[in-house]
């Protein structure tokens, strides 16, 4: 099953990189299962979730955690999840693949250089 592929691989980005499953999971559920932007979208974010939940646990046990920058940043990102997810509904389609790609661009850039 295609969903099953996307998973697994989406699964070991976010396992190896701590995120970053978004930037493939989105692309993958538009062209491979014919979802459109913004069900993918927002499809992704409850992906990303639970690997994220699995992902957490072990990075947890092995001692790979700071609770203080946790908390800290949860807190702006609950925040900014709450803003992205009412501009989503606001953002054309057209617009959201524009900026979607733009942030994976300039990710990508800052990541290598």
């Amino acid at each position: 099953h295609k969903e099953i592929i996307i998973g697994v691989l989406t699964g070991i980005l976010n396992g190896l990189f701590g995120a970053g499953g978004g930037s493939v999971v989105v692309p993958a559920m538009e062209k491979f299962l014919n979802i459109d932007e913004k069900k993918s979208h927002s499809t992704a974010i409850a992906i990303i979730l639970m690997m994220s939940l699995v992902s957490s646990v072990t990075y947890v046990s092995k001692g790979f955690f700071n609770l203080k920058i946790w908390a800290l940043v949860s807190v702006g990102g609950i925040v900014g999840g709450f803003v992205g997810a009412k501009l989503l509904g606001k953002i054309p389609k057209k617009w959201l693949k524009i900026l979607f790609g733009g942030v994976i661009c300039v990710t990508a850039v800052k990541m290598i250089f």
